[in-house]
């Protein structure tokens, strides 16, 4: 089953249903409630990523996280095994949001772990979060890793970390084999579902959407003095999918992250694609609100998560940036950018 099947959950949905999976899709879905329909935002989304046919080929199950007797009843119901939990309200949503980004973020993610509890599910792999960490957690080296402290700069990530002290005691006190992931930056096609969550970062979309299409409209890129880890969906949506085979330590949390790369090279390298697209590349937070985050530029050490679950990322800015851009082309009807 998973939960939260907008931007990084629809690849995970079409990942497993090319490995042969039966999959279960539980949430909104960006609606009101109501039987599951395609013109349902994020249902719309997954079944053009996979090429159609999604509410035959998957199980959809339209209901609320926070309701707890609505979330057992779709993991029990529908005999669920193994569970990708990413339902969650981003970061600047919650900010605006705080109560329902509580609710969503922490009680549901302690529904979706006691429902495991109770199934017996085998295994529940979750979304945490990069914001869990802040300035305090870089370490002298200049990068962030699993072993450094917490930090939440905003609400969405304390919820976060509440997320992963939960994970911790339905591990030890309750024997449930979860695993979460903290992923870098994510980007690639589909992103502007992640922006109707509230994700507050629609530059780093615009940067390649809008050239991609040749829409014409200047693009203004803040903090090009700084890098970025670069993590594309893809990548992204591999990583889960891994760790739902793999058994880690009781309840661990693990880094996921990209190709660090200045974020003034994404911009040379999308100018190289498209000669006339009209790009800004700014120093500092310009035309971002001031309870904006600059975690995404910290360096983060992903080791552990390559030794002990054999997750590696593929792409490189390079490789991530071309893709998303030729299939955003595509869904407009353009033809395919060669690579520079």
């Amino acid at each position: 089953m998973v939960t939260g099947t907008g931007f990084i959950g629809s690849y995970i949905v079409r990942d497993l249903l090319a490995a042969g999976e039966e999959v279960v899709l539980y949430g909104r879905f960006g609606g009101p409630g109501g039987p599951p329909t395609l013109d349902l935002p994020d249902l719309g989304f997954t079944d053009a990523l996979i090429g159609g046919g999604l509410l035959d080929r998957a199980t959809v199950i339209v209901g609320d996280i926070t309701d707890f007797e609505a979330v057992t009843g779709a993991v029990q119901g529908a005999g669920v095994t193994r569970i990708v939990h990413l339902a969650s309200i981003m970061t600047s949503a919650a900010t605006l949001h705080p109560g329902a980004s509580i609710r969503v973020n922490s009680e549901g993610t302690a529904n979706v772990f006691e429902a495991a509890a109770r199934a017996s599910v085998e295994k529940v792999v979750w979304a945490s979060s990069i914001g869990v960490y802040g300035p305090r957690s870089v370490g002298p080296e200049g990068t962030v890793s699993d072993e450094s402290p917490y930090d939440p700069r905003n609400l969405y990530g304390a919820t976060k970390v509440v997320g992963e002290q939960l994970a911790r005691m339905y591990a030890l006190d309750r024997g449930v084999d979860i695993t979460g992931l903290r992923p870098g930056r994510v980007y690639g096609y589909g992103e502007h579902v992640k922006a109707l969550r509230g994700s507050g970062s629609s530059w780093l979309f615009n940067l390649m959407y809008q050239p991609a299409i040749e829409s014409g409209e200047r693009v203004v890129v803040p903090y090009t003095e700084r890098s970025l880890d670069f993590h594309y969906v893809e990548d992204v949506s591999s990583a889960f999918v891994r760790a739902l085979d793999e058994h880690a330590a009781a309840g661990d949390t693990y880094l996921t992250s990209g190709d660090y790369r200045p974020l003034a090279e994404a911009c040379d390298y999308v100018r190289s694609l498209v000669p006339g697209a009209k790009i800004t590349a700014e120093v500092g937070p310009v035309g971002l609100p001031a309870s904006h985050s600059t975690i995404w530029s910290y360096q983060f050490d992903a080791g552990r998560a390559e030794k002990e679950l054999g997750i590696r990322s593929r792409f490189s800015m390079e490789d991530g940036v071309l893709r998303t851009m030729n299939m955003y082309r595509s869904a407009a009807g353009l033809a395919e950018l060669s690579p520079a």
